[in-house]
């Protein structure tokens, strides 16, 4: 999944085959502000929702004048309001994520832009968030004109972080931030991450995660008696890279990648694993799309 637009991230093609969509939560959230979302809540939209009677004080623009004409009765239209949705997208900044080829830290800047551009064309608010980096949560963004800024803050961001991935999201998860969709973009590289998700969950988010994970790491081409270093605390590791070995890393990985699908389930979220070599738009014209993250 190579860049080939470095300033903007993605390339043209792909924010066509953006442009249109929004992101689809199952959750009905509390916005702050106007936006484009129809909420449960009576408003100001053009959306009808229901019939009520008319009260002293009421716009008498939103009389029903055939209601009154024919049953003389006073009774009004409410309308559906609008507001924003709050979107978080959680980018793994750690060191595990420079691995592979392509590395899966650049696949998952790709992601989490593709995905942003969407909550921005929709005018939600937006929040990028630094998972492993002492970097504070960016400002809320909205409308398409505030791409540059996300694709910047993406670009600024680099895999060196060191710490648990399991503690960043507990983290997050404490914190005050609004309540509302969250992206994990992540290699998920933390036996402890399933409990995590659980308690992200119990805070009131709806999670999509996308995990992402190397080739290398799916599949690994191995032989002989070698010397693993682990790339975040550089604790070394000697193994002899067996077929048995081999497919004992591969049932513990499939193992591992079960679980973290069903934390993020269990409780509503999505959850899609890809490899950093999968195209973007295989992504976005499949699961993404398939799959509801994403709807027109």
């Amino acid at each position: 999944m190579a860049s080939t637009a470095p300033r903007f991230v993605l390339d043209p093609a792909e924010f066509r085959l953006l442009e249109g969509l929004r992101p689809n939560p199952r959750k009905t959230f509390t916005g702050r502000v106007r936006g484009e979302r129809l909420t449960r809540q009576k408003g100001i939209s053009i959306e009808f929702a229901d019939f009520r009677d008319y009260v002293e004080g009421d716009d008498l623009r939103h009389l029903d004048w055939n209601a009154l004409a024919r049953l003389d009765t006073t009774v009004v239209k409410t309308y559906q309001d609008e507001e924003d949705l709050a979107v978080h997208v959680l980018l793994d900044c750690s060191a595990s994520m420079g691995f592979g080829n392509p590395p899966k830290f650049e696949t998952a800047q790709r992601v989490a832009c593709a995905l942003g551009y969407v909550a921005l064309a929709s005018h939600d608010a937006l929040i990028p968030h630094a998972l492993g980096a002492r970097v504070a949560p960016g400002a809320p963004m909205r409308g398409r004109g505030a791409y540059p800024r996300l694709a910047q803050w993406v670009l600024d961001r680099t895999a060196e972080g060191k710490g648990a991935l399991t503690e960043a999201v507990r983290r997050f998860a404490g914190s005050s931030a609004r309540s509302g969709l969250v992206y994990l973009v992540s290699d998920g590289l933390d036996p402890l991450l399933p409990d995590a998700l659980r308690v992200l969950a119990s805070r009131g988010h709806e999670l999509g995660f996308v995990h992402v994970l190397s080739r290398e790491e799916a599949d690994p081409d191995l032989e002989g008696d070698l010397r693993l270093l682990d790339a975040e605390d550089g604790e070394p590791v000697e193994i002899t890279a067996s077929g048995s070995t081999l497919e004992g890393y591969r049932q513990n990985l499939d193992h591992h990648c079960a679980a973290l699908e069903a934390a993020t389930t269990r409780h509503g979220g999505r959850y899609v694993r890809l490899l950093a070599s999968d195209p973007l738009v295989a992504l976005i014209r499949g699961p993404l799309r398939r799959d509801g993250w994403l709807v027109d």
